[in-house]
């Protein structure tokens, strides 16, 4: 087999030498590379590659999208977009040049390779199917349906070259035999298909039928059976027209066993799973039906990924869907939910049995992992839900319960097994997610959120020390509820915005005032969610703050993810430039989870680099972690940013950061969170 032969066209060198070694390790070969759209297009007449990546900004009166469009009209070659650039406008223009991928910037090596690889599957799809079209019409122009027809007696008239080739009898030797003794018949869902029938007041069709030719093939046909009417008796009779589908159903087979299949694994996927799990439900209503699911989430599976990359995340992935299969001793159904999770279905099996077999797969699973040098301590977090005709609302209702349990087994430590009960507390705050919607609504309806602050201490001279803005929520009865138990809920169900633009008006307001009694305001860190980022309005309403307040925007430092900078990096652009044109600054939080991000830096004017605390807490013991702290360091002096690192909680790390020379320090060993105290009250928290 010959080896896929790419065409990469991105105008930033680092990007696409970057690409090239990734694809050269997936075992594609890059033909050329084109920087703007005019060597694209040229270089896809010259090279005729079997598949273009184009980056949509490229320089020049033309980008990325112009050029797949003159491409499109003199190539069929597959094109795959990868881009920074998710707007609506954007995805909407590229759509009419008709891609077979649209991959956003960052991207995992997993993501490109399985992009890839079902782009060139749909576009070999794509041309059997056209390559189809043109045979069948060329079959319907000629008669390329096998053709038989009959006496009214069933003797065989005659036989076209198609019928002949497809029962292995010449015309001449099947002239006056039975038919059924030519076309041996059956139907895959009733047995041997007889024709033998009155007359036919219209066409008769069959599917799903087998032919045995004389030469001991076995054959998948379709085709209909016609009436020959006729004055005369004897020129009355039966018409066959039939095709051999084999290849067509064998190709829809493969079709619908990767729909509902894992590509990696070979296990059923989690749609397939969710047809199963819907059946039990229903066969769980029956009296005494009983049956169980099983819910497993790999600990440590992150960890790997991080540290060795997603090849040996696979290859741990495979060794689980081999292994556990073989030590549940009972029938089963089995399934990769996607990433680190799988699931079983245990018919037939009651609680105590299900718990047994819980137990056992996590035995099973407690394992050594050894990649390399690097080896690492697996186990599984697996929930356990019953299902009968007492717990058996709905199959969504099922998979969210051992979900539920499965979520509150890695929360309790993992390597351990969770029974959902309906009636624990436990399961019932995790499963009172969509309540939160009333609940935001009300809070921000009834201003019951509260603002808190964290300090960040210098750890050079001449630094100012900073406050990051944090937020909490009031309950009715006066409980504070924590950040984490309600904005994901807040970030899933699209509150995030909202409560943004209150933090950001109650903080532009606090400053303000302060400047007005002290004569001068502390510096405010605010957080910015990927949701407000996008939001086209947000810049405008914080210059409307700042003027309603007469505040000083160069009190205020806005904080966006790593993440959401990227993934929306025009937004971002953007809203820094105009901000930091008024004197704000910006900081860049959790930086250092994708190292891809590096390259978008340049584009992303900021101030600071917040390092991401999963690094900044293991400093001290694992090496990996510190040389991510001291590579995002190095990185972000040298494009002439401050560092902060979070997460800070011994005097230990402190002095490691020193000595790095990160700027910065913010975290439980420096300041813990505290209210944002009224001003006038000298009485707050000193720095550590």
């Amino acid at each position: 087999m010959s080896t896929t032969r790419i065409l990469i066209v991105e105008d930033e060198k680092i990007i696409s030498l970057d690409l090239r070694h990734r694809l050269e390790s997936f075992g594609f070969a890059v033909c050329g590379t084109a920087a703007n759209a005019d060597d694209a297009i040229m270089r896809v007449e010259e090279l005729s590659p079997d598949l273009v990546l184009m980056d949509i900004m490229l320089p020049g009166d033309r980008d990325g999208i112009d050029a797949a469009y003159e491409i499109k009209k003199t190539s069929d070659v597959p094109l795959i977009f990868l881009t920074a650039y998710a707007d609506d406008q954007t995805r909407e223009r590229a759509k009419a040049a008709e891609p077979v991928g649209y991959v956003l910037k960052p991207f995992k090596d997993r993501e490109l390779f399985t992009t890839i690889d079902i782009a060139l599957y749909k576009s070999r799809i794509d041309r059997q199917l056209r390559h189809q079209e043109r045979t069948m019409a060329a079959i319907l122009n000629s008669i390329g349906d096998g053709l038989i027809a009959t006496a009214t007696d069933e003797r065989i008239l005659f036989m076209n070259p198609v019928a002949e080739k497809l029962t292995g009898w010449t015309g001449d030797e099947a002239r006056d035999h039975p038919l059924s003794e030519v076309l041996t018949i059956r139907d895959g869902d009733s047995g041997p298909l007889t024709f033998g029938m009155p007359d036919l007041e219209r066409p008769v069709s069959f599917r799903n039928a087998e032919l045995v030719n004389k030469r001991g093939d076995s054959l998948n046909i379709e085709g209909t059976l016609y009436a020959i009417h006729s004055p005369d008796p004897t020129g009355a009779g039966r018409a066959i027209a039939f095709r051999d589908v084999t290849h067509v159903k064998r190709l829809t087979e493969q079709v619908s066993y990767q729909a509902s299949h894992d590509q990696l694994t070979g296990l059923i996927n989690r749609e397939e799973f969710f047809h199963n799990i819907s059946r039990i439900v229903t066969d769980s209503l029956a009296p005494n039906a009983v049956h169980c699911l099983v819910y497993i989430d790999l600990d440590q599976f992150r960890v790997i990924n991080d540290v060795c990359g997603h090849f040996a995340g696979d290859e741990l992935i495979r060794e689980v869907a081999r292994d556990i299969p073989s030590v549940v001793d009972v029938p089963h159904i089995v399934s990769r939910l996607g990433g680190d999770e799988f699931g079983f279905i245990l018919p037939d099996c009651n609680l105590e049995s299900g718990l047994r077999i819980g137990r056992t797969i996590q035995t099973a699973l407690y394992r050594r992992f050894t990649w390399g040098d690097n080896s690492f301590q697996v186990s599984a977090s697996i929930g356990l839900v019953p299902i009968d005709s007492s717990h058996a609302p709905d199959a969504y209702e099922i998979l969210a319960a051992a979900d539920d349990a499965c979520y509150l087994a890695k929360e309790a430590g993992g390597n351990c097994v969770r029974v959902y009960e309906t009636t624990d507390f436990m399961f019932e705050k995790r499963r009172g997610e969509m309540q939160w919607v009333a609940r935001l609504q009300a809070a921000l309806d009834d201003d019951r959120f509260v603002l808190y602050s964290q300090w960040i201490k210098p750890l050079k001279e001449g630094l100012k020390p900073k406050r990051e803005i944090l937020v909490r929520l009031t309950e009715l009865d006066g409980t504070l509820v924590p950040p984490h138990d309600f904005i994901p809920a807040a970030e899933k169900y699209n509150f995030m915005p909202m409560i943004d633009r209150w933090i950001i008006t109650e903080t532009i307001k606090y400053a303000a005032a302060q400047r007005s009694i002290e004569g001068a305001s502390d510096t405010f860190c605010i957080n910015i969610s990927g949701g407000s980022l996008i939001d086209d309005t947000l810049l405008e309403f914080i210059l409307n703050q700042f003027q309603l307040y007469d505040a000083d925007p160069a009190s205020f430092c806005f904080e966006i993810t790593e993440t959401s900078a990227i993934q929306n990096l025009s937004h971002a652009g953007t809203l820094i430039r105009e901000l930091k044109e008024r004197g704000s600054t910006f900081a860049l939080d959790d930086f250092g989870n994708g190292f891809s991000s590096f390259a978008y830096l340049k584009h992303l004017s900021v101030d600071f680099l917040k390092i991401d605390g999963s690094f900044v807490k293991g400093i001290g013991e694992d090496r990996i972690d510190y040389a991510m702290v001291l590579a995002v360091n190095d990185i972000g002096h040298a494009l002439g940013m401050q560092t902060i690192a979070e997460f800070v909680q011994s005097e230990a790390i402190i002095d490691k950061l020193i000595a790095i020379g990160v700027d910065y320090a913010q975290g439980f060993e420096i300041a813990r969170p505290v209210p944002l105290e009224p001003l006038g009250n000298e009485e707050s928290e000193e720095l550590a």
